[in-house]
């Protein structure tokens, strides 16, 4: 096991020196950061003597009628309650979430296809070295980009003279636990393909049907289109990890650390039971494509 896990350090620290040479990361988080800024800008824009007034601002304006006519104005009112801080961080954190994600899954194919993983498998590592790895190296950096966006959140919070709220920063430990859970989709995704396209399109083939679900469930859609998203919901939320964050954040609009934590935990354990699936396939099939 400690063989095992020095084999995935170095491999973890290599690869994450190569993320950290390439300029996708940067490109991805400064985009992310400039959404923010705007959203934040414009939420300061859109204050008046009455409060929050989206009609002020051509970009709240906007999002204000989509997000109203799709999930209901309560639901707008729930996501600005406490300022746009829960909407930019997600907003901010998306780009380098699919740069991680959608590259490691990618990779992955490629370096099995090409034998790489193979290669790696006939010295002191394994497969398994390989996936967690992989996973440690995504984890490191989605900490580090979350914690970036926080700050800048918070210096643009000062210069708009807007408060992150109790809602936000409750919600930096369940969007870190968020991009866990699909991190492990992607390696179990990896493992399972033949190639880095299958394992790609299955991975955001899966992310998609998740959502879909998670949208269906929350919209203002017909009485029988609501009806097919709760039956679909009730089969796959077991194993969707954005209902279980979904959880975490009625918790936390109830006050109710337990909830908050208990969802926590329900996506590490679901992070952790991907993983281990990843790892007997793996070890069951073999490195090769």
């Amino acid at each position: 096991m400690k063989r095992r896990l020095r084999a995935a350090l170095v491999i973890a620290r290599r690869q994450a020196f190569e993320t950290a040479l390439a300029p996708g990361l940067y490109v991805t988080l400064a985009l992310g950061l400039l959404l923010g800024f705007f959203l934040v800008s414009g939420f300061a824009a859109s204050v008046d003597s009455a409060g929050f007034n989206p009609t002020l601002n051509p970009l709240y304006d906007m999002l204000g009628r989509s997000l109203a006519g799709a999930f209901g104005s309560a639901f707008v009112g729930k996501l600005f309650a406490e300022g746009p801080f829960l909407f930019a961080l997600v907003v901010s954190f998306l780009p380098v979430f699919l740069f991680l994600s959608i590259s490691s899954v990618f990779r992955f194919g490629q370096e099995k296809t090409a034998g790489a993983v193979e290669l790696l498998a006939y010295g002191p590592a394994d497969g398994t070295s390989y996936i967690v790895a992989s996973f440690l190296k995504d984890v490191a950096f989605t900490a580090a980009s979350l914690a970036l966006i926080t700050a800048f959140l918070g210096a643009a919070a000062a210069l708009g003279n807007l408060v992150l709220g109790p809602l936000f920063l409750a919600s930096l430990p369940v969007l870190f636990a968020l991009a866990l859970a699909v991190f492990a989709y992607g390696i179990l995704c990896s493992v399972l393909s033949t190639n880095a396209s299958s394992a790609l399109a299955t991975f955001l083939g899966i992310l998609l049907v998740f959502l879909l679900v998670l949208a269906g469930s929350l919209s203002m859609a017909s009485a029988s289109v609501r009806t097919v998203a709760s039956v679909a919901a009730a089969v796959l939320q077991w194993i969707s990890p954005f209902f279980y964050a979904s959880l975490c954040l009625k918790a936390v609009q109830g006050a109710s650390a337990g909830g908050v934590l208990g969802g926590i935990g329900l996506l590490l354990v679901l992070a952790v039971a991907l993983l281990a699936a990843a790892h007997l396939a793996i070890s069951r099939r073999g490195v090769r494509a």
